[in-house]
């Protein structure tokens, strides 16, 4: 992504990369940010990309805290755009503050992998092993095909503690359920 938008002569003022609490899913996002020194307009530019949504744009005011607009950047028909396809809205929207008029539905050849380290990303921090990548672009889902695990949770009765224990036992790491419940 950098490389796509510094080709163009837009690089972002500054660029955030993280992901967002437990609470929130461990769900991975970016931001990139242009203030108003660096575009077209009257105000700044944020892209705003998260692995669940997709793409989002928000326009700023002098401050990047001045929020003035945020909604999502509609010419994504995917969530794992191809880099040269938002380095083409960007430019536009950096250079008029105008959301182009296009669609782009190609999916960016390393989506499988991101989708993986993110998949992964999750099970490691709850404790689960890694699946990585199957070949051939197959997720591990595909492996066994037409088995499933079906989990009920009592949000009334059952704990987050005990619910965590029942995922992680349906994935076959089995901990002792806690005690108490």
């Amino acid at each position: 992504m950098d490389d796509a938008l510094a080709a163009r002569g837009i690089p972002p003022g500054s660029v955030r990369a993280s992901y967002t609490s437990r609470e929130q899913g461990l769900t991975s996002y970016m931001w990139l940010t242009w203030d108003v020194s660096r575009t077209g307009g009257p105000g700044g530019l944020r892209l705003h990309w998260t692995e669940r949504q997709g793409w989002y744009y928000a326009l700023i005011g002098m401050s990047p805290q001045d929020v003035l607009l945020y909604t999502v950047l509609l010419p994504f028909r995917t969530f794992f755009a191809r880099p040269q396809d938002v380095a083409d809205v960007a430019e536009q929207m950096v250079r008029t503050m105008r959301v182009p008029d296009v669609e782009y539905g190609a999916e960016w050849d390393g989506a499988g992998e991101v989708r993986a380290a993110a998949r992964d990303f999750r099970r490691v921090v709850f404790g689960l092993a890694a699946l990585g990548r199957q070949p051939g672009g197959a997720g591990p889902e595909s492996a066994s095909a037409g088995a499933g695990v079906q989990l009920l949770i009592d949000v009334q009765a059952d704990t987050y503690e005990r619910a965590i224990a029942a995922v992680q036992a349906a994935y076959g790491h089995n901990i002792p359920a806690p005690a108490g419940g």
